[in-house]
């Protein structure tokens, strides 16, 4: 069996798009065809079927994926014990939401690299992580969003706690007093339907709900932030992201009696990986974090 197309049918079945998988080895689409054509021809086995909204893996087609998996995490695996014994670095692939990546995980990475220097981090900061973390694209993310996949395996980090924020400019302007006042202001959001703000609209009582007239968005939790603090509206964003602001008085967080609901960050790792000795190294080492 070609172990060459073996892999392409491997990220084919992985990424579910042939344009995406032609893309991952650097190849054209025609030839990830002809890659999976020949493959079945060689083993004289239907492995994917054509549908309207594009394929799907026949019975056999399953079989082997869920056998590819081991041999090419076995495969990575011996790769990564040869490159131990010629002295190059382990090498993690770690994710981690914008905010929480800029504020508390690279401010808070350098001991780890001091303390371990045969061991390399790249960094993705994005909110789409779940996705690259399934194709193996990265080892390990930091995400408050929940997990349900069972390849993956969940490690509790922190509670991330919210606050509705706005300067004392603003909220002397708009003379903000009660949720309530929030409905003449102007609301910063990551997005116009305010499933950003949803732990604060979900902790509001039937009798309290609050109807936004103006939202501004911003992809940002430090353009929020920012914008707070020029009294261009009302922010709502994680506690740690604004410690500095609030002690400084260039914000005020309202409603401080308020039980807002909280969200929580985990780690998020395949079961397969979860006992490698790097991998443990640096969970260890995250755990120490403070949210400050």
């Amino acid at each position: 069996m070609d172990l060459n197309k073996l892999k392409t049918f491997y990220f084919l079945a992985q990424t579910k798009n042939y344009s995406r998988c032609a893309e991952k080895l650097f190849v054209t689409q025609s030839a990830v065809s002809h890659a999976i054509r020949t493959l079945e021809e060689s083993l004289d086995l239907v492995l994917i079927e054509k549908k309207k909204s594009g394929f799907a893996l026949t019975h056999e087609g399953e079989i082997l994926f869920k056998s590819c998996r081991n041999i090419f995490f076995e495969i990575d695996k011996t790769r990564r014990l040869l490159l131990e014994s010629r002295d190059f670095p382990e090498i993690i692939r770690l994710g981690s939401t914008v905010e929480f990546g800029m504020s508390i995980v690279l401010k808070g990475i350098k001991d780890f690299f001091d303390k371990y220097p045969g061991i390399h981090i790249d960094f993705r900061l994005t909110h789409n992580l779940f996705k690259p973390l399934l194709d193996d694209e990265l080892d390990l993310v930091i995400d408050c969003k929940p997990n349900a996949h069972p390849d993956v395996k969940s490690i509790h980090l922190f509670q991330e706690e919210y606050a509705v924020i706005a300067s004392p400019e603003y909220i002397e302007k708009h003379n903000i007093k009660t949720t309530r006042d929030l409905e003449k202001c102007n609301i910063l959001s990551l997005d116009r339907e305010l499933v950003w703000w949803s732990n604060f609209i979900n902790a509001l009582s039937t009798d309290e709900q609050v109807v936004f007239n103006r939202i501004t968005e911003i992809n940002h939790v430090r353009g929020i932030i920012i914008a707070a603090i020029c009294s261009i509206g009302v922010g709502f964003v994680p506690k740690y992201t604004m410690v500095k602001e609030l002690e400084q008085g260039e914000l005020v967080a309202l409603f401080p009696d308020m039980a807002l609901l909280n969200d929580h960050i985990n780690i998020h790792i395949k079961h397969r990986n979860a006992s490698l000795d790097k991998f443990c190294l640096l969970i260890d080492y995250i755990k120490g974090f403070k949210l400050q």
